[in-house]
């Protein structure tokens, strides 16, 4: 079979011949009128953005329905994931409430901040408490990324031996982003 080249024209027909049929093949899957839509309308625009990488020398018809089955299992996936998160950090702050306060916990994790060695406290600060990305901070202190990860691996393993579970969680969880 030949290489489909999706320019304008047959990419416009391509969406009109197959939008309605794909939009409720993503609406089996996710049960939702609006997501569905989304998720369709993101499956073209990344078909689109990578129409000169794309060899479609298959079924035209199977690779458009992966691409929305695709589309509509990672968003579930992710939405799963959101889910466990927000169940998790319910249940740490219906725990916090019942033992502790908000700001005692925050002073107990700022203590173990404080413990930290020198380099890995500047470079923790940097990246969870200024919301630095590691290159930022990695600029900011003249090291390198790969030094930043590390100081990062170190003093999360540090503070996850000095801090129970819950508030370390608490903190990454709730910090500003």
């Amino acid at each position: 079979m030949s290489r489909l080249i999706l320019n304008k024209i047959n990419f416009e027909q391509l969406f009109k011949d197959h939008y309605n049929s794909l939009y409720y093949f993503a609406y089996s899957i996710v049960n939702d009128n609006e997501l569905a839509k989304d998720l369709v309308n993101d499956s073209f625009e990344e078909i689109w953005n990578r129409r000169k990488k794309l060899d479609i020398s298959y079924s035209l018809k199977s690779f458009l329905y992966r691409v929305v089955r695709n589309k509509c299992l990672n968003h579930l996936k992710k939405q799963e994931v959101e889910q466990k998160y927000i169940d998790r950090a319910k249940h740490i702050s219906d725990e916090t409430d019942e033992y502790r306060n908000y700001e005692e916990v925050m002073i107990e994790i700022m203590k173990a901040i404080e413990q930290l060695p020198e380099q890995g406290r500047k470079v923790f600060t940097k990246c969870f408490i200024e919301n630095l990305s590691y290159k930022e901070a990695a600029e900011e202190l003249n090291v390198s990324v790969n030094t930043i990860k590390t100081h990062v691996t170190n003093s999360l393993r540090r503070l996850r031996n000095d801090l129970d579970k819950d508030s370390l969680l608490f903190f990454l969880f709730f910090r500003k982003k």
